[in-house]
């Protein structure tokens, strides 16, 4: 009887810990160029989120070794036509997406999926971008400004060494401080990333030279020079969509999809790695990956929490600023408020939570 008893009530622990996780949604589809390394992508991400994938503690922050979530991949751009849909993911990744340049010749979201995108981001919802993401959506500035700022162009793909410029976060915490060599893209970008009203804060840079034909290797489209060092990877926290008039054209206004949107509290992490495939193989790389995805999924903000009356298609070009400033320059972490503190079930191994549920029935059966 308790054998069966104890199988059941372990049943309800594995349906009560897998509904209590975290939620994300990968979304991969291209319309310019296609990455082959986004099946691996995929692959690592999810299991990571699952524990299948384990990393040793020279790779991994132990602020995120033992969070757990759950993965949704699509490549269904109708998915976004639903809001409710979209409401039901603590963060929403776009790793590898890409746009036909000039802006609105081929999209991966059309008006009506941006439109709800950029409503999830305004009530909350939280963001992480790999690689090409900054490639994505250019006729809609208010992705611009969430993912930081737009892809320009890179040099050739040669070997650069990539070191950290945090210590504290937990994607590059355990990165050694003389960095990492990688076979990579080396962006740059329309705009610096740093002068949004909510400044990207910088995680890595380059670390050795590399080469590149253009006259102005770290300027920026509109013709300025950004300060060293080069941006690569960085974190922004509150104001994901916010702009000004001192903001840079690229990212400001509505642009061509006419989407005018402001505000957004929650957390945005991008980093412009990960174009190969063998770069996905780096235990490394991947505790990059599993630390931005952590700390993003660790913001006080959960779209799974809000209590917004949500409809399945959005029609307003328009949304409501949100009063959320500027990050500062400290990474904010889980640990730094109760109310961003991780449930129970969600940080404890599934087999101590097994045992120790074991261990109370077995005694209540001795008891008996």
């Amino acid at each position: 009887m308790w054998t069966s008893t104890l199988a059941l009530v372990a049943s309800a622990l594995l349906a009560a810990q897998a509904a209590a996780q975290p939620r994300i949604l990968l979304y991969t589809k291209t319309a310019g160029f296609r990455h082959e390394s986004i099946p691996i992508a995929i692959r690592t991400i999810t299991s990571l989120g699952t524990g299948s994938l384990t990393l040793p503690s020279s790779a991994i922050d132990p602020s995120i070794s033992a969070l757990r979530w759950t993965t949704v991949n699509t490549e269904d751009e109708t998915q976004f036509h639903n809001y409710t849909f979209l409401s039901q993911f603590d963060a929403i990744g776009f790793v590898s997406t890409t746009d036909q340049d000039p802006p609105l010749t081929g999209t991966v979201l059309d008006n009506q999926g941006m439109r709800n995108f950029a409503r999830y981001i305004q009530q909350g919802g939280n963001f992480f971008g790999i690689h090409s993401a900054s490639a994505t959506l250019f006729g809609a500035p208010f992705y611009g400004r969430l993912v930081g700022a737009y892809f320009d162009y890179h040099p050739q793909i040669q070997n650069v060494t990539f070191k950290p410029l945090s210590s504290s976060h937990p994607s590059t915490s355990r990165w050694p401080a003389d960095g990492i060599r990688i076979y990579e893209e080396v962006y740059n970008y329309r705009s610096d990333p740093r002068n949004l009203p909510s400044p990207a804060n910088l995680l890595v840079t380059n670390a050795s030279t590399y080469e590149d034909p253009r006259v102005n290797a770290q300027g920026f489209r509109n013709g300025t020079n950004g300060p060293s060092p080069l941006p690569t990877a960085w974190w922004r926290q509150g104001g994901l969509l916010d702009f000004n008039s001192s903001t840079d054209a690229s990212v400001s206004g509505g642009g061509g999809a006419n989407i005018q949107a402001s505000g957004g509290p929650g957390r945005s992490w991008y980093t412009s790695l990960g174009h190969d495939s063998s770069t996905w193989q780096l235990d490394l790389f991947r505790g990059h990956i599993a630390g931005g995805i952590g700390w993003v999924l660790q913001s006080s903000t959960s779209t799974t929490a809000q209590t917004t009356n949500a409809t399945s298609h959005s029609t307003s070009s328009s949304f409501t600023s949100s009063s959320m400033t500027s990050s500062s320059t400290t990474v904010p972490s889980a640990k730094s408020s109760a109310s961003q503190q991780l449930p129970l079930i969600r940080v404890l191994p599934l087999t101590v939570l097994v045992s120790m549920l074991t261990l109370l029935l077995s005694s209540f059966a001795t008891v008996l």
